[in-house]
């Protein structure tokens, strides 16, 4: 009887001490890639913006560019990785760029 107590006793006391340990369970990381690209031009309600993202691993690289009420292009172009951050570079176009501006927008979508 006085074993089955002990037994017991050093279960009830080492039993916490197991459930408390971390357990590292490796991951696998695989290189996420993807590319995407859409435009909006309704001239109707205003709205004219281009989009395209590509991403591999943790470099990332793309563009947006928007018409301001005051008919203004706004153009950004954006890189990102790991080891040096978000880099942009904005360009302020006028309204007789227009033209250029989609020359721009066709010519900066990455093709495979």
């Amino acid at each position: 009887m006085k074993i089955v107590l002990q037994i017991i006793f050093s279960f009830v006391i080492l039993w916490p001490a197991t459930l408390s340990q971390n357990y590292y369970v490796p991951v696998q990381e695989n290189e996420l890639t993807y590319e995407f690209h859409y435009s909006i031009n309704d001239l109707l309600s205003g709205v004219v913006t281009h989009r395209w993202e590509s991403k591999y691993g943790d470099y990332v690289r793309g563009s947006y560019s928007f018409l301001e009420p005051n008919g203004m292009i706004i153009n950004v172009n954006y890189e990102v990785d790991g080891k040096r951050g978000y880099r942009a570079v904005t360009k302020f176009l006028k309204p007789q760029q227009m033209t250029k501006f989609n020359a721009l927008q066709s010519s900066e979508v990455p093709t495979k």
